[in-house]
């Protein structure tokens, strides 16, 4: 039996993008509650990111904010590689059986 893909609209993705930036739930976690590969969800992200001048527009905004905008959703960014890291590093420390152990 052939399962067929999933159609997502983009209220959809915005929400499960938006939901896996907040920090609050594993991107992991995220993609097995809604059923997608990760790879689509960081797709979905770049997608986000890459539209966001689109969406917001450059009317009348000073240079400054400009930079403001840059400088917070690069921190965003990098939140969620280190949370990715985090995450891979004690995943990797269950497998190997280090995970508490002190040396």
């Amino acid at each position: 039996m052939v399962e067929q893909r999933r159609s997502y609209t983009p209220e959809e993705k915005l929400k499960i993008v938006l939901e896996g930036l907040s920090g609050t739930i594993q991107i992991s976690d995220l993609c097995k509650k809604y059923g997608i590969k990760s790879a689509r969800y960081y797709y979905w992200k770049e997608e986000l990111i890459n539209a966001s001048n689109d969406i917001f527009g450059q009317k009348g905004r000073k240079a400054d904010t400009d930079s403001r905008m840059a400088e917070q959703l690069s921190e965003i960014q990098g939140q969620g590689t280190i949370a990715e890291i985090t995450q891979e590093n004690l995943l990797l420390k269950k497998k190997t059986g280090s995970y508490g152990v002190k040396r």
